[in-house]
C-alpha cells in the first residue's frame, strides 16, 4: 500500500457514520495498535479509540454518528458528503518510513480548519502512527 492510498482510505473512514464499519475501513489503512496524537485529545491508541474519535467529531459536524447511510464522493484531493469536505492541499511527502501532508475541511458553513499529519508507516504500508498539527497563527491554514 502507498502512502497515498491509505490517505484516500483514512478519507473514508472519516465520513464513515457507522462504528463498526469505521473500524473496518481504518483497519485497510492503520495497524491494529495505531496510536494517533493531538494537542488537544492527546494519545490515542487502538482501532476502536481512534474511530470513537471520528465518530465525535462527525457528531460535532450536526450530523448523525450512527444508524444513518454513508454517502461520500471522492474527489481527485479530497472527500465531500452531507455538506462537509476535506481536502489534501500539498503533496504527499514520504521520507524513510514517515510521510506529511496539508489537509483543509470545509463545514457546511463555509468555514475551514485544517493542518498537517505527519504519519509513521508499518512494513505492509499502513499508518501506525498519526500525529495532528492544526494550523495556528504561527503555522497558518494552508489554501
Amino acid at each position: 500500500m502507498t502512502p497515498e492510498e491509505c490517505v484516500i482510505i483514512y478519507g473514508k473512514a472519516w465520513f464513515e457514520r457507522d462504528h463498526a464499519h469505521r473500524v473496518d475501513v481504518l483497519r485497510q489503512c492503520c495497524t491494529e495498535d495505531v496510536v494517533f496524537m493531538d494537542p488537544v485529545l492527546g494519545r490515542l491508541e487502538g482501532l476502536d479509540a481512534v474511530s470513537s474519535m471520528i465518530g465525535g467529531y462527525i457528531g460535532s459536524r450536526g450530523g448523525p454518528t450512527d444508524d444513518a447511510p454513508t454517502e461520500s464522493t471522492e474527489r481527485s484531493r479530497g472527500r465531500s458528503g452531507g455538506g462537509t469536505s476535506v481536502d489534501v492541499v500539498t503533496p504527499i511527502d514520504v521520507r524513510h518510513g514517515f510521510f506529511r501532508y496539508s489537509f483543509v475541511w470545509t463545514m457546511p458553513d463555509g468555514s475551514k480548519s485544517g493542518g498537517t499529519d505527519f504519519c509513521e508507516l508499518a512494513d505492509d504500508g499502513r499508518m501506525k502512527l498519526i500525529t495532528v498539527w492544526p494550523a495556528d497563527d504561527n503555522f497558518p491554514l494552508p489554501t
